[in-house]
């Protein structure tokens, strides 16, 4: 069953929107009150100029951890945006990470026609084992994936919920460093008949709420974990699907199996198979 993107982004956003709403207001009322009400208000001036769009490139900076490309980098980018933006894709605004993170990705679309892009694709394009149709692949990948998903007011989201995404990272580091505990796994799996038990213990001992709640707590766990995977699965799909339709199918193909990404044999297929009836893109090389 297809569920709409918005019904998908509801169900992600609004654990993540009510936590943070709720550790802003408990680390506020923690301070003085004078400087808990200023810090209460000054966030909450900071998202509404957000959201009318101002504080745009500082905000992505922070949010993202990234600066604005430098003018070499811009140099070394340019037959990438030109490469795009021969091909209808418009890129206003280049940001380069700060640091080359394990887990992030190569490239991101954000705010207005801007792109952030990981330091190690800007020296790949320099030094040449990228080339520049390789690089615009990617980078139109990101574009088509914040197309499918269209984030509204998508800077003062992304400040909202920095608290939830700190709890978030937190929890996964702890969980990191005591997975080598006997069960641990084990326990995480089986976190639902744990929560099954709650309620039903809660319930016949006459406390309801508290069990309710804490099976709600846990049911969110599963929740949200599969809206995120039909977000991932719709959004990689439109984007994988903008890059055939610009001619650069095979080649974002060739770019992710030569760096041992892993790809089903169906989006492969789908990357390979339907750019056959497209005309063979033109690859411009990037000397060092």
């Amino acid at each position: 069953m297809r569920f709409p993107m918005t019904v998908l982004r509801v169900v992600t956003l609004a654990p993540a929107l009510l936590v943070s709403f709720v550790l802003t207001v408990v680390v506020c009322a923690l301070l003085p009150p004078a400087l808990g009400l200023v810090a209460f208000l000054a966030a909450a001036g900071l998202l509404c100029a957000l959201a009318i769009g101002q504080l745009e490139v500082p905000a992505i900076a922070a949010l993202t951890r990234s600066r604005p490309a430098t003018a070499a980098e811009l140099q070394v980018m340019a037959p990438v945006l030109i490469e795009l933006g021969s091909r209808g894709v418009d890129v206003g605004a280049l940001f380069v990470r700060r640091r080359q993170g394990p887990s992030a990705p190569v490239a991101v679309a954000i705010a207005d026609r801007s792109v952030v892009v990981s330091p190690g694709l800007v020296d790949a394009t320099y030094r040449g084992g990228v080339t520049a149709a390789e690089a615009a692949a990617a980078m139109a990948h990101a574009v088509g994936r914040r197309r499918e998903i269209r984030p509204r007011l998508e800077l003062a989201v992304l400040a909202a919920t920095a608290p939830w995404r700190l709890v978030v990272a937190t929890f996964r580091g702890v969980g990191r460093a005591v997975a080598w505990l006997p069960f641990m796994r084990l326990a995480w799996t089986l976190r639902g008949v744990v929560g099954v038990i709650c309620i039903v213990q809660s319930v016949t001992e006459g406390r309801a709420a508290p069990g309710i709640l804490g099976g709600a707590v846990i049911a969110l766990t599963y929740l949200v974990a599969a809206a995120g995977r039909r977000i991932e699965a719709h959004s990689e799909a439109a984007a994988d699907q903008l890059v055939v339709s610009l001619g650069l199918g095979s080649v974002l193909a060739g770019l992710l199996l030569h760096h041992g990404h892993p790809m089903t044999l169906e989006r492969l297929q789908r990357l390979e198979t339907a750019v056959e009836q497209q005309p063979r893109p033109r690859l411009h090389l990037v000397h060092g």
